[in-house]
């Protein structure tokens, strides 16, 4: 086994949570697997740092000849601080020195070898340029399929149009826009069974049935609607009113185009482990909200936009919407990381599409997306926890199968 045969050390990174492979020469120096893997995750497009500013440590505790194990919960270990006892390795030092991996170093199954810390508050100053990079008709075509949804009750936030049919629109909304008290008499038995799983999963989401202050100063915003829209109104009842407001960039005007009751017939789906709520709603030929395209598809270093309506910024002037741009810094399954530009958070919620609009996930968990995301990083979710049935999906039937 010769110094100059490469080896392949398993790395993790503190903060993210992510795992991956970096293949190396045994006799390199520390310096050059810095430099390998802040090229392969790219770092330099998310971060503004250098190589040189990523700290390593050896995944295995001094004295110790056991790795750290490479198993289910080690995405909690790495995003649940810096670890003390494991030692820092120097960048002159070469990777076969003996208090690093040794000559005759054989890397096993499922342990990570090097740990990863980066550092703090070196977040990419965002050009102009990039601000703008979503085109025109990108932004046209989101806007048909990105809503609004508010309620004089409690709840403010953004939505997607997922699917629909020649009578109906589907709502895909965030769960914990609906778990306020002012809603629970009136929703079905398996929404509010929902509703109660999520709020023993998030305890801090609950509230009282008392208006917030953003919905207050966003409503002023659904006062301004045409008189078109005020006689497509439906007919009210005594429970609580959602409003779908649409933005309409010509005239750049957030106007309400539906209106349905919170009963207990509307959701059509819900999952608390996924923070989703979708409603089946009611939905003339004429309203111009058209579902979007779809993608499964979440790699890290994924160049997205965020979407959303952000409600009463911290100087009490309201926005209209928000276009945020940011990169997928972490993915497992069906939860997603993304580090941002500093901004403030997005009201309730928020979504996330590539940059030619199509849709690859959603703002959500117990994050209202305000005080509790971090500065940086907003978590959220894919679409592989969506239901795969939407009208569709479907298959159509077979003509036999619907004769008499």
């Amino acid at each position: 086994m010769t110094e100059e045969t490469e080896v392949k050390l398993r790395c993790g990174v503190y903060g993210e949570g992510s795992v991956f492979f970096i293949e190396i020469k045994r006799n390199a120096d520390v310096d050059a697997l810095q430099k390998a893997i802040f090229a392969k995750i790219r770092y330099s497009e998310c971060y503004k740092l250098a190589a040189s500013d990523l700290t390593l440590y050896l995944a295995r505790k001094e004295g110790e000849t056991v790795w750290l194990e490479d198993y289910r919960h080690v995405k909690d270990i790495l995003q649940g601080g810096i670890c003390t006892g494991y030692d820092k390795m120097r960048p002159s030092w070469k990777l076969n020195k003996t208090e690093l991996f040794g000559p005759s170093f054989t890397p096993g199954d499922e342990e990570i070898h090097v740990l990863v810390e980066l550092p703090t508050k070196k977040t990419r100053e965002w050009s102009a340029e990039e601000l703008s990079t979503v085109d025109p008709q990108v932004q046209r075509k989101v806007w048909k399929s990105a809503v609004r949804v508010s309620s004089d009750d409690v709840c403010s936030g953004s939505a997607l149009v997922v699917d629909r049919t020649a009578t109906h629109v589907y709502l895909l909304t965030n769960l914990h826009l609906w778990v306020d008290k002012a809603f629970t008499d009136d929703l079905s038995a398996d929404f509010n069974k929902e509703i109660k799983q999520y709020l023993r999963l998030h305890p801090g989401m609950e509230s009282s049935g008392t208006k917030r202050k953003a919905v207050a100063d966003a409503s002023e915003l659904s006062r301004k609607f045409s008189r078109t829209s005020q006689r497509k109104a439906p007919f009210l009842s005594d429970k609580p009113q959602v409003v779908i407001e649409q933005y309409f960039p010509d005239s750049r005007t957030l106007e309400k185009v539906l209106r349905f009751s919170l009963d207990s017939g509307v959701c059509w789906s819900s999952s608390a482990a996924f923070d989703f709520a979708i409603f089946k709603v009611a939905a003339p030929q004429d309203v111009q909200l058209t579902p979007c395209k779809m993608s499964t598809k979440v790699y890290p270093t994924m160049d997205v936009h965020v979407f959303g309506f952000p409600g009463a910024l911290p100087d009490h002037q309201v926005h209209r919407y928000a276009i945020i741009p940011a990169t997928v810094t972490g993915w497992n399954q069906n939860q997603m990381t993304l580090s941002s530009l500093p901004a403030p958070g997005l009201s309730g919620s928020a979504i996330v599409c590539t940059k030619r609009g199509v849709l690859v996930g959603y703002i959500g968990g117990g994050f209202d997306g305000s005080t509790k995301n971090e500065r940086y990083q907003s978590y959220g979710f894919t679409l592989r926890g969506i239901p795969p049935d939407l009208p569709s999906r479907l298959p159509p039937a077979d003509e036999d199968e619907t004769k008499e």
